[in-house]
């Protein structure tokens, strides 16, 4: 069962890359089997299509990041330090892996997607909460307070991302959204004790 395992982390690995560099529309199976020197049916015994190995290429960045920012947050104190923190991360983690995350923004999402999609929102609340849990003197409990930030944050890149074809945003304007959420974070954490 390891071995399997961890053929399957090598294969996430290889399709990390080509989706980094491509995207998903522009990568086949065919490419990440041979990237690997694999057969197609052996990859396919372990992703049964595109879809599923995208998921789980989704899931394990969620992980990652998930992981990477809940260690830097254990070191921070100040909640809004925190909080911009958590901004920081996941920003520059968008901009290094746009061309993974550009087909999320597709009007149809298979299940797969759904699901790994909803852990990844679950995962941002728990670390937006974390840094909320920061603040003295809360006046409402840090979990609900982080699903009303999450949900703001969500609100601000709405406008920026509708009006683009693309995940890819122009830096600057990429630059100015995680500005202005920060500015609305310490807002929000500022409002949460008075």
């Amino acid at each position: 069962m390891e071995n399997q395992d961890r053929k399957r982390e090598v294969i996430i690995e290889a399709a990390i890359k080509r989706f980094a560099h491509f995207g998903l529309a522009k990568t086949t199976m065919t490419e990440i089997a041979s990237d690997l020197s694999l057969s197609k049916a052996l990859l396919y015994y372990y992703f049964p299509d595109k879809i599923n190995l995208y998921a789980a290429v989704l899931d394990h960045l969620v992980k990652l990041i998930g992981e990477e920012i809940r260690l830097g947050l254990s070191l921070i104190d100040n909640s809004v330090e925190a909080l911009n923190f958590y901004l920081s991360q996941r920003h520059d983690f968008l901009k290094k892996y746009a061309n993974v995350f550009e087909s999320v923004r597709t009007t149809e999402i298979p299940q797969q997607l759904i699901e790994v999609l909803e852990k990844a929102k679950q995962t941002e609340i728990e670390q937006i909460s974390l840094a909320v849990q920061k603040q003295q003197g809360l006046s409402i409990e840090a979990p609900e307070a982080a699903t009303l930030l999450f949900d703001a944050f969500i609100g601000m890149r709405i406008p920026v991302f509708h009006s683009k074809k693309t995940f890819q945003l122009d830096p600057e304007v990429f630059e100015t959204l995680l500005e202005r959420q920060k500015k609305l974070g310490a807002i929000f954490l500022k409002g949460l004790s008075l």
